[in-house]
């Protein structure tokens, strides 16, 4: 018995998994159970005959337990028909036999001992018996036999109780057995299908001498740290009831508290980590997400609004406290939990890993001085824009019934490289736009107050802060707007020709595209053509005050929208630029 349960021992260590420790021991854990099988299933002898007159049905009903992954134990029954030729004929008689298996699950030799599956082999020994003779010939043997035999079988666990399973087995017995002697042991065999009741799973922890004394990675010495606190944690507490402890340590229980000791040894490795080794900041805009770079980390996502971005400096200053960490093989942390204080602002921003496998995507992602900078151009775009408005009000061409927009934003394309678009646009009060914006028919830029104070602050920008970006040979695409409203043209306007002769110009209409021709000569005779010429117009006076542009690749777009309504404030223009692969 002592050298059974020595190999029962040795089996489960094989099959646990394994840790290396410095220590001449560590723990391993593995699982046991008891089940109660049925199975049914056909019974063949090998002896003369054909096999279809030897089929008989056969049934089998065992109680055992799986020691560990590895090996298992069997008391089995086995039985009820079994054939025999009697000259041209056939007769039957019913026996039983008693055994006692050992089973050994070869899945686990391959590192599936946690698999719901097992391909196992048998062997065992016991009793054959005669209930009945019926037609079996007449012996002067004993009609009790031994029985040896070896099998193998396939089990799967459908639920943590229950499991079903195909076995085949051989069985040897005495010569006279089947009441014919030949001078060779008699041999049948059985084919079953069985459903199993699993019960009594209990958690065993072992200890497992170590002969690899080579020096241990963190990783390594942390798996051993949480196998020496798994096993303080294993034992039963004085006081505790049995009941108390099974609740206390089921399956599910072990995996939660064994997680948690992973956090907290891998905490303790960190050592603060997060502060010494941030090292690089980014900014998603559009999705108002901070990206906090390490050198020996997975970068970590923090939601902060674009309006607290600009008092953070660097990830240096950023402070982490409450932070959980992971060790991964190849000494590898990772960031589970932590709170981020901005110093500056006192301001704490929580991040979560949601363990779901995904990094911080850098699509949108720019590093945090270009946005900074981004944002200081905005300022300064609007502080141009206020200045050129107040001059306009006070030479009086503008009124305060007039704003003038101005929206600039960086949108990454490739590394280290973004798309610059700014948009040039205004509104008019309703009632106001005749004064300050473009009369009935009328189409130059310089017609409108409005538009005027638009490319005052476009020549301003343009060729100040902005200057930068004028690069010649680099790529710069600019879609101008021109709109007008519903009221007919029921007579040619005439057209002043100062911008030339428009020949086949492709346009966006409504957002479908078409082709225009205006000349001097036929005039504008549609909204759409109006809509086209204050369009040109604008385009006209942007290069004549911006010459620079003219040095670039142009990519140049019209589009013109013409309202279903009347009225004075859908008579208007527009520009947007987009400087293209701008260095960061």
């Amino acid at each position: 018995m002592k050298k059974f349960k020595l190999l029962v021992l040795a089996a489960a260590l094989m099959a646990a998994p394994t840790v290396v420790s410095a220590q001449t021991q560590t723990s391993e854990s593995y699982t046991s159970y008891y089940f109660v099988q049925g199975q049914g299933g056909l019974h063949m002898p090998f002896t003369p005959g054909t096999r279809g007159d030897l089929l008989k049905p056969n049934f089998g009903l065992n109680v055992g337990t799986w020691f560990a992954p590895v090996i298992g134990a069997r008391f089995g029954i086995e039985g009820l028909n079994s054939a025999v030729k009697l000259g041209d004929s056939y007769g039957s008689y019913k026996y039983m036999n008693f055994d006692l298996d050992a089973m050994i699950n070869l899945f686990s030799f391959i590192g599936m001992s946690d698999s719901k599956m097992k391909l196992y082999i048998l062997g065992g020994i016991g009793l054959n018996a005669i209930v009945d003779k019926g037609d079996r010939p007449r012996s002067t043997k004993p009609d009790i036999a031994r029985n040896l035999r070896v099998g193998a079988g396939f089990d799967y666990q459908i639920s943590k109780p229950i499991s079903v399973s195909l076995e085949y087995r051989m069985n040897n017995t005495a010569d006279y057995f089947n009441g014919r002697q030949n001078n060779s042991s008699d041999w049948f065999s059985s084919l079953l299908v069985g459903v199993a009741y699993n019960f009594g799973h209990k958690v065993h922890v072992v200890e497992k001498a170590v002969t690899n004394a080579q020096p241990l990675s963190l990783y390594e010495q942390m798996q051993a740290g949480v196998n020496e606190r798994m096993k303080m944690w294993m034992k039963r507490v004085k006081g505790e009831s049995k009941a108390d402890y099974i609740a206390r340590t089921t399956p599910e229980a072990i995996e939660t508290q064994r997680l948690q000791f992973t956090k907290d040894l891998s905490t303790e490795f960190a050592n603060g980590r997060a502060n010494s080794t941030a090292n690089d900041l980014t900014y998603n805009q559009s999705a108002s997400l901070l990206g906090v770079g390490f050198t020996d980390m997975p970068t970590i996502s923090l939601n902060v609004p674009e309006s607290e971005i600009a008092s953070i400096k660097s990830a240096k200053d950023l402070q982490f406290t409450n932070t959980v960490y992971n060790l991964n093989p190849g000494d590898k942390f990772e960031i589970l939990y932590t709170d981020v204080i901005n110093p500056v602002t006192g301001k704490k921003y929580t991040y979560i890993n949601t363990r779901d496998g995904k990094q911080v995507a850098t699509d949108g992602f720019m590093p945090l001085a270009s946005v900074q900078q981004a944002m200081e151009n905005r300022v300064r775009l609007q502080q141009i824009t206020d200045k050129a408005i107040m001059e306009a009000k006070s030479q009086g061409i503008l009124t305060d019934n007039t704003t003038i927009n101005v929206n600039a934003r960086l949108v990454p394309t490739k590394e280290n490289k973004a798309d610059y678009i700014i948009d040039y646009n205004y509104t008019v009060k309703d009632g106001f736009s005749v004064k300050d914006d473009f009369a009935p028919g009328k189409y130059d830029a310089d017609q409108s107050a409005a538009s005027t104070a638009m490319l005052k602050i476009i020549d301003q920008f343009t060729n100040g802060d902005f200057a930068k970006y004028l690069v010649p040979g680099k790529s710069v695409s600019i879609d101008y707007q021109g709109s007008a409203d519903a009221k007919p043209v029921r007579r040619t306007i005439k057209y002043n020709g100062r911008y030339g002769d428009i020949t086949n110009q492709a346009v966006d209409v409504n957002g479908k595209q078409q082709t225009m021709t205006i000349t001097k000569a036929t005039g504008i005779n549609s909204n759409e053509e109006l809509s086209l010429v204050r369009a040109t117009s604008l385009r006209s006076a942007i290069m004549k005050s911006v010459p620079k542009l003219n040095d670039m690749k142009l990519d140049e777009n019209y589009a013109v929208k013409v309202s279903d309504k009347e009225g004075s404030e859908f008579r208007r223009v527009a520009v947007k630029f987009v400087f293209h692969d701008v260095a960061y």
